[in-house]
């Protein structure tokens, strides 16, 4: 019997790379209630500030807030944003003693303010973008079409 010729597989198609809109949201929403169950501090704060201050929270909550500027600092030597005084010695010198309270105290406290909050976002931040995802799946699907049909690399 002669041997049949057999197709091979069919070659892998490529599709460009898609930036997914939702899935960009749900993740800085996600990580926006990270940031503030952890470091009392929401996304934009907590990336831009340079102070570590916010100058909208009050001078209680203020006092828990850690931002990305004052981890980078602790990490390299610095405080973490504990407050440092100066005094003198008899002998003239110059002396400094660390104020306030240690990053993980400041970190354990906020977990006791905010951490049930936080958890209940990560749980509802999810279901929320996947049940708000198939009650709009229609009119996603169109702005996906349209949003295809016109070159653009992202969808809904």
């Amino acid at each position: 019997m002669a041997r049949r010729k057999s197709r091979g597989k069919a070659p892998a198609r490529r599709r460009s790379a898609t930036i997914n809109l939702m899935g960009i949201a749900e993740g800085a929403l996600i990580a926006n209630a990270i940031t503030q169950g952890v470091f009392n501090a929401d996304l934009k704060t907590f990336f831009m500030s340079t102070t570590g201050q916010d100058g909208s929270l009050g001078k209680l909550d203020a006092g828990n807030q850690v931002t990305l500027r004052e981890l980078i600092s602790g990490a390299t030597g610095g405080s973490y944003g504990i407050a440092y005084a100066q005094g003198s010695t008899k002998a003239g010198g110059v002396q400094y003693m660390r104020t306030g309270t240690s990053l993980g105290d400041v970190v354990k406290e906020n977990l006791n303010e905010n951490g049930l909050r936080m958890v209940g976002s990560l749980i509802a931040i999810p279901i929320a973008f996947k049940v708000g995802g198939k009650l709009a799946k229609k009119p996603r699907a169109l702005v996906n079409k349209m949003g295809k049909m016109s070159g653009l690399p992202m969808r809904v």
